[in-house]
């Protein structure tokens, strides 16, 4: 009996059905057997490595420094995307200001002293030294 069992055993490994249990009865039990399955069958048994002890604890480092390189990736992929979406909607949605003409800056500047002028005061004389977008400089001939 024991003998088919093993004949069974062996036609199933051949095949690659058999599981694990299985085949640690066969290599125990094949010094019957076919020759050159028991040639097999030693070199199995002699060459059979163990895992490392961290083996399981190193291949989930591994996974997982994978895992966080690709997030830094993808972070940083979204993050660029981000900053060329809101560069393009500023840009769009951005109008641009107006620029005033010399004489629209004359009308502002008219309408601004005329609501904190004082009317008591006399004319003086003024004269434009420096005129810039921002800045006027006048002088006076007191």
């Amino acid at each position: 009996m024991k003998e088919d069992e093993v004949e069974r055993l062996i036609k199933k490994y051949k095949e690659g059905n058999t599981t694990l249990n299985e085949e640690k009865f066969l290599f125990d039990n094949a010094q019957n057997s076919e020759p050159s399955f028991e040639v097999w069958s030693t070199f199995v048994r002699n060459n059979k490595m163990k895992a490392p002890k961290n083996f399981n604890d190193t291949l989930w480092a591994s996974f997982q420094n994978k895992r966080v390189r690709k997030r830094k990736i993808f972070v940083g992929i979204m993050s660029a995307a981000a900053s060329v979406i809101i560069l393009i909607s500023l840009s769009i949605f951005n109008p641009q200001q107006k620029e005033l003409n010399y004489a629209e800056k004359e009308a502002l500047l008219n309408q601004a002293l005329s609501m904190v002028s004082n009317s008591n005061r006399a004319e003086i004389p003024q004269n434009i030294i420096f005129e810039n977008e921002m800045l006027i400089i006048y002088t006076t001939t007191e």
